[in-house]
């Protein structure tokens, strides 16, 4: 999809990316990354299956994830509590989870992101709920280490990975959030290529946290509206 034709799209956009970057060090055959954990940050890393609000609220909003490692999973944790301050009820849950969408107002689907795309499960409840998603307010999220460069060749890169999603559903909107990169938790040869592909994109980026609480709510906050009005 070209740049042209996204940008008359009316996607919003706000690249989660408050960065510190760290240089990559020499390795033997390659460079590699170094850690920074434990991980200090303000969202929560886990894998949430909750319900927020009172269950007889006239509106109702899912927020439905894939998370690899837990970072994807405090994300949309936070965007569903920035939602239920608006005086909605929200279902945070993995997308594997989720059986029925009967009694949601509007859903955001979001995933992290592997090999430039969003992980498979979340993928497969698009298409398996295409239907009655194309019916509702859809929003989509995405979560990786790629949103951390601005530069304009970056940010058509990223456009494109929800290309397949989009022909699906049309969303109302679109986030991009730079995630967390647990080096502690990757094979030797794991390292070796996230350190090559980093480096190839030139995100100077060591283990650690990079996700920004202050992007994500603004973004819910821009989304809200489209969602719920």
């Amino acid at each position: 999809m070209s740049h042209k034709t996204m940008s008359r799209r009316k996607f919003l956009t706000l690249a989660g990316a408050g960065l510190g970057a760290g240089m990559l060090t020499c390795c033997g055959l390659g460079w590699m990354l170094t850690s920074q954990e434990p991980l200090e940050t303000s969202l929560p890393i886990g894998f949430p299956d909750i319900a927020l609000g009172a269950v007889e609220s006239k509106k109702k909003i899912l927020v439905a994830y894939a998370s690899a490692n837990g970072s994807t999973g405090g994300i949309a944790e936070t965007i569903g509590k920035a939602f239920n301050e608006q005086g909605v009820a929200v279902d945070v849950r993995p997308v594997n989870s989720v059986i029925d969408l009967s009694g949601y107002n509007a859903v955001v689907i979001g995933s992290a992101i592997n090999g430039g795309k969003w992980l498979p499960e979340a993928t497969e409840f698009v298409n398996i709920n295409q239907e009655k998603l194309c019916q509702l307010p859809v929003a989509y999220f995405l979560v990786g280490m790629m949103a951390a460069s601005n530069s304009e060749s970056n940010r058509e890169l990223v456009a494109n990975f929800l290309e397949a999603e989009r022909t699906l559903v049309e969303p109302a909107a679109e986030g991009r959030f730079t995630g967390a990169l647990f080096v502690n938790r990757l094979s030797f040869f794991e390292k070796l290529g996230m350190s090559f592909f980093l480096t190839y994109c030139g995100l100077g980026i060591q283990g650690g946290d990079y996700r920004d609480v202050e992007a994500v709510r603004a973004w819910s906050a821009e989304v809200f509206p489209l969602l719920i009005n």
